[in-house]
């Protein structure tokens, strides 16, 4: 093996045996917080969770540290050099778990399910190991939602108006 690369966490194939993960050093510690945050644990039957649906339980302030410890693996992608389009694709997973993640109860199960550091730490993964390669999902997963973030405040803007005249 090269002594760049090493060994630092096991992964599920899809028959479920499991197989060591070659971990790039330079992201080892951002993989630990993905890991501990988003799939540490193992429910039966195999749906795995991690310590962010539980801080997300904790009212007020648990979104708020789960967000910021979501941004260093921001930090570590801008430190890395890796291009603003993901970044910013990287912030949009951050947001979209921390708006959604605050609504009682229901936030904390989307954190659970939706693991904004495991596809952040996927992100940085792939642009370390095939740079640039992804560029044009980014683009396209940041038009989206950027379209469907101005249509959902332009749509209830409008029918407030259509409903102000009809009165």
């Amino acid at each position: 093996m090269p002594k760049a690369l090493i060994p630092l966490s096991v992964s599920e194939d899809r028959q479920g045996a499991l197989r060591p993960e070659v971990i790039d050093p330079r992201i080892a510690d951002v993989e630990a917080l993905a890991r501990w945050m988003d799939y540490a644990f193992v429910l039966p039957g195999g749906f795995r969770y991690g310590l962010a649906g539980l801080i997300g339980l904790i009212p007020g302030i648990g979104d708020i540290f789960d967000a910021l410890l979501s941004l260093y693996i921001v930090g570590r992608a801008v430190q890395l050099g890796v291009p603003r389009v993901t970044v910013a694709r990287m912030v949009v997973n951050v947001g979209i778990e921390a708006v959604v993640g605050a609504v009682p109860f229901f936030g904390a199960l989307f954190d659970t399910v939706f693991k904004a550091n495991r596809r952040n730490y996927r992100l940085l993964k792939n642009q370390l190991s095939a740079p640039r390669q992804g560029n044009n999902r980014d683009w396209w997963f940041l038009i989206i939602t950027v379209v469907l973030v101005l249509a959902s405040v332009a749509i209830p803007i409008f029918l407030l108006f259509k409903l102000a005249q009809n009165l």
